[in-house]
């Protein structure tokens, strides 16, 4: 079984090129309830769909074979990206690309970027959209980026210490950031290596994409 899962929700969906892509490695393709119909509209039946299933046609749940769909009872303390992420994680998937979890309800977007943080220690995730991918870091990171590439850093709920960053415009050295105090946003790559350093707290990492640049590459010892 591959190590890597692409996991697709029901938010603004990725472009065709993006999504393919992600495609070219081989990897598990898991659909959190509706995002199943941007998966077939991509020509890609996935490997399993889970969720409470109120999002899905069931014309398009037709095509799939009935022992990959996991239906989980509807209720009001996890999202469909939960519970795609626990059966990701119980099935021993070590890693997994979100597509289509970004857009729409805020409110979701919100719970989606928190479920970086909850799951982080059994999981290794990133979030992809067609503006850029994002990560959470704890410790260190090492990645290739483009120069002239614009980087965010943003903490994920509480402030943030001890950054160290290397490869970009506005370096930090032992610095903290806190959201509403002081911000990492729209930082640039000088450098084709970035290295960033946390010495305690969550950061998002967040990269921007455009059309001429694809998803970077990160050292997957280090995430």
């Amino acid at each position: 079984m591959p190590n890597h899962a692409i996991i697709v929700g029901n938010g603004d969906p990725p472009s065709s090129s993006r999504f393919f892509e992600l495609m070219s490695t081989k990897s598990t393709v898991i659909c959190a309830d509706g995002g199943l119909k941007t998966v077939l509209k991509y020509g890609v039946i996935p490997d399993m769909v889970v969720g409470d299933l109120d999002s899905v046609d069931i014309s398009d749940l037709r095509r799939i074979p009935s022992e990959n769909v996991f239906k989980v009872d509807a209720d009001n303390t996890s999202t469909d990206l939960e519970k795609a992420l626990i059966r990701t994680i119980d099935i021993g998937i070590q890693a997994a690309t979100l597509l289509g979890f970004t857009g729409g309800r805020s409110d979701h977007v919100l719970w989606n970027l928190g479920l970086l943080g909850i799951y982080h220690d059994s999981i290794a995730l990133r979030m992809v959209d067609n503006h850029g991918e994002m990560r959470l870091v704890t410790q260190r990171v090492r990645f290739r980026a483009k120069i002239g590439q614009k980087i965010s850093l943003s903490p994920l709920n509480t402030r943030v210490e001890g950054i160290v960053t290397r490869g970009l415009r506005f370096p930090l050295s032992h610095e903290s950031l806190e959201l509403g105090v002081r911000d990492g946003i729209s930082n640039e790559a000088i450098e084709n290596i970035v290295e960033i350093e946390v010495g305690c707290g969550n950061l998002l990492v967040l990269i921007h994409l455009n059309s001429e640049h694809g998803l970077n590459k990160w050292e997957p010892q280090i995430f």
